[in-house]
């Protein structure tokens, strides 16, 4: 077995359809090698539906490095741009610790459940599109 294809079978995404908005778990290393994934899967959701937005649930994540950290920043700034929402559950200690100390965790949405997360996403109005610092203009 080559080294790509076992970083793969070290993690597994699944995604469904939940009324209007999509909700995803994510299991095993988010890393340089598995971020693209998450990344992908939830691009193509995106793109299939019409949804109002993401429920990521990471309970199942054991390890995450600064590419699974990019990933998750280029998801919020995506659902931020189309207007959804994206709230973040079940965050593994590891992770909450890592988001806390590069100053990301209060940029994300976090829920302690999922079922907490499915709630906040239908109450919540979808979010307002971010300007860009680096665009004219500004």
């Amino acid at each position: 077995m080559d080294e790509d294809s076992a970083s793969t079978e070290r993690f597994t995404m699944s995604i469904g359809l939940h009324e209007t908005f999509i909700v995803a778990t994510a299991a095993g290393e988010l890393d340089y090698n598995s971020a693209g994934l998450l990344r992908q899967q939830a691009k193509d959701a995106w793109e299939a539906t019409d949804s109002a937005g993401l429920v990521l649930d990471l309970s199942g994540v054991t390890f995450c490095d600064s590419r699974g950290v990019g990933v998750l920043v280029l998801l919020l700034k995506q659902s931020r741009e189309q207007h959804r929402n994206l709230v973040l559950s079940s965050l593994p200690a590891l992770l909450e610790r890592i988001l806390t100390i590069t100053g990301l965790r209060t940029a994300f949405r976090v829920e302690a459940s999922v079922e907490e997360a499915i709630q906040t996403v239908q109450a919540a109005p979808p979010p307002e599109a971010t300007k860009d610092p680096d665009s004219p203009g500004q």
